[in-house]
């Protein structure tokens, strides 16, 4: 597309334009448009939208200087730029103060008078080359195809892969006819790009899972579920695609599990009755060396003493470090595949050291850096030198 002109347009980033993809698809409510003030006044009174909850007006309030959104007129159309491009449009409908008391869905996770726009637009959306519109396509189809009646959702940043995402993929997908992941970006600067995860992922499920029977919807760019303090919107995300159920680990950040007479309840379960999907919270699953087997701590008679818990950002922290974690936290694929992106061309000698250590054809082979860590966790696993 041809560079935008700078009358009637709005400069938007990324998250705000995945936002706005997700709102036109309608996977954030029935609303597929920006709210008025009334409808935006609805629900934060009543926290529901046409007897759907929602915890946050869909309303747009963008980052930009009073003066230019005052030139905007009801009626008229207001084109989206992303990157010096036109990427959508909206057809402006009112315009309205922003409520800074109150937090919309374009800031969910910060504090409402951050946002210092003091206007917020109403409108229909119209987005010209929509990403989330063909993953949803690509989802129907999946789902026509395998006549999917039952659909579960997982929401994480993978962030990394490990063991226990491995139980709680098996566990999901024993019980479900297709599983749905939505991969979220990370929720801190210390996390792994997008493109990274989305290779040891697919590795991961062609290797080791029934590929058919797994959609990954990626969220790329798309901040508000990011830092897991919303399953509200991870509830209503999965729905509005058409999962029946969604699961999550009872350690998620925003979950507020509680007790009431010895029975687990959380914020999400009069949310999941009146919107209609079935939230299921997992326990912490953990390796016990009594066990020597990876166990939920709800089933493991053995006490935390003999537990090795799967902690992201600890095993972020090694492999940042360049330390290989153990084959029993993260698979040697995805380590290895972490390793080679976050120290390109760490040995000037990599492949006489290869050759050196390990065995081979008797032929001069070229062995990428991915493949050497592989080789070398395979030695780490062997027992009879201990």
């Amino acid at each position: 597309m041809k560079s935008a002109r700078k009358n009637k347009s709005l400069t938007i980033d990324k998250n705000e334009f995945g936002i706005l993809s997700l709102i036109k698809e309608g996977l954030l409510s029935s609303c597929t448009h920006l709210m008025t003030q009334k409808e935006s006044e609805e629900v934060l009174k009543t926290g529901k939208f046409n007897k759907e909850n929602l915890p946050y007006p869909l309303s747009f309030a963008p980052k930009i200087k009073e003066e230019t959104l005052k030139e905007l007129r009801a009626g008229s159309r207001c084109e989206l730029v992303l990157d010096d491009v036109k990427v959508g449009h909206i057809q402006l409908g009112s315009k309205f103060k922003n409520n800074h008391n109150f937090s919309t869905i374009f800031s969910p996770n910060v504090c409402s008078i951050e946002n210092k726009s003091g206007i917020c637009l109403s409108g229909e959306i119209e987005i010209y080359d929509c990403e989330i519109k063909k993953l949803k396509e690509d989802f129907h189809r999946t789902k026509k195809n395998l006549n999917a009646k039952k659909i579960t959702a997982l929401v994480s940043s993978f962030d990394p892969l490990h063991r226990a995402h491995e139980r709680i993929f098996r566990w999901t997908i024993d019980k479900a006819d297709l599983v749905v992941v939505f991969l979220v970006e990370s929720f801190n600067t210390n996390g792994f790009d997008f493109e990274l995860k989305q290779k040891y992922l697919k590795r991961f499920i062609q290797s080791y899972l029934p590929p058919d029977r797994i959609f990954v919807f990626p969220l790329k760019h798309i901040d508000i579920f990011h830092a897991h303090l919303n399953p509200a919107l991870e509830s209503i995300l999965a729905k509005n695609l058409g999962c029946t159920k969604l699961v999550v680990g009872q350690l998620h950040t925003g979950l507020g599990m509680f007790y009431d007479e010895n029975q687990p309840k959380t914020i999400l379960d009069e949310y999941s009755k009146n919107y209609g999907i079935e939230v299921i919270v997992l326990p912490e699953f953990v390796f016990c060396n009594e066990c020597r087997m990876i166990v939920s701590t709800k089933s493991c008679p053995h006490g935390s003493h003999h537990h090795m818990h799967y902690r992201s950002d600890s095993l972020k922290d090694l492999l940042r470090a360049g330390i290989i974690p153990p084959a029993v936290f993260v698979r040697k694929e995805v380590s290895s595949m972490i390793l080679a992106s976050l120290f390109p061309n760490r040995f000037r000698n990599m492949q006489k050291i290869y050759n050196n250590l390990f065995p081979t054809e008797g032929i001069l082979e070229y062995k990428k850096d991915e493949e050497f860590y592989q080789k070398l966790l395979e030695i780490h696993q062997m027992s009879y030198m201990v």
